[in-house]
């Protein structure tokens, strides 16, 4: 579920205008991506892990909720304005798609929004998703 779930991700983020880089999955610190070459703006994508609920029945049913990220990086030498505001357009684009994506029996909803890393002319914006799921898949009668 969870690769699916990335891949889905991937798909829903593919074509945003604005983004010229890669869209791509990541596993790794924020950080590490500022270092990482590539051509910007770019989007990746990144399992930030799950919360599990307490076991509520006695089925081996495991309800739980699965965050991920999409990371904006760009680039801007001329100033943190210009390139605050062309993240602008990007983060509404990652919103208006991934709001409400179905993925197997859930939705994404996003959690927040934030500028993470603002290092010279770089801007780092990590845009949180959830999806709950039960675990093992439920069959349908």
């Amino acid at each position: 579920m969870i690769q699916e779930s990335i891949d889905s991700i991937i798909t829903a983020l593919t074509g945003i205008p604005g983004v010229t880089g890669e869209i791509d999955q990541f596993a790794g610190d924020i950080d590490e991506l500022k270092n990482k070459p590539k051509r910007l703006p770019a989007l990746w994508v990144v399992y930030d892990g799950a919360s599990f609920n307490d076991r509520e029945t006695e089925e081996v049913q495991v309800n739980h909720t699965m965050q991920f990220s999409a990371i904006l990086i760009v680039k801007n030498h001329r100033s943190r304005k210009d390139g605050a505001e062309a993240c602008h357009p990007i983060i509404e684009g990652v919103r208006d798609r991934l709001l409400g994506l179905v993925i197997g029996n859930g939705e994404l909803w996003p959690t927040y929004e934030r500028l993470a890393v603002a290092a010279g002319p770089l801007l780092v914006y990590q845009l949180s998703y959830k999806l709950k799921d039960i675990y093992p898949p439920q069959e349908d009668d």
